[in-house]
């Protein structure tokens, strides 16, 4: 589904948008219960995204071994960063 799918099953407008977001862009929006959030999303929930530059033969090392484990290479850069900080406490 597309988003002009989607706002059209659900009835909205760019201009209904544009009126329910204004209260929190301007930062007068009423209080409610919960908590509302400014920034990047992803600061809100605790990551962040960083770009690191390695070399091609290190990235095809990380992308076979992940190909082994049968996962992301992600996790396997996550893995090596997270061993890293650890040895250095």
């Amino acid at each position: 589904m597309t988003i002009t799918e989607y706002m059209e099953k659900h009835g909205l407008t760019d201009a209904a948008l544009d009126a329910m977001a204004a209260p929190y862009e301007r930062g007068d929006y009423p209080e409610e219960e919960g908590k509302v959030y400014s920034g990047p999303h992803i600061d809100a929930v605790g990551k962040r995204r960083v770009t690191v530059v390695y070399d091609a033969g290190d990235t095809q090392r990380v992308a076979a071994l992940a190909r082994a484990r049968g996962v992301r290479p992600s996790e396997i850069y996550r893995e090596a960063l997270d061993y890293y900080l650890a040895a250095q406490a």
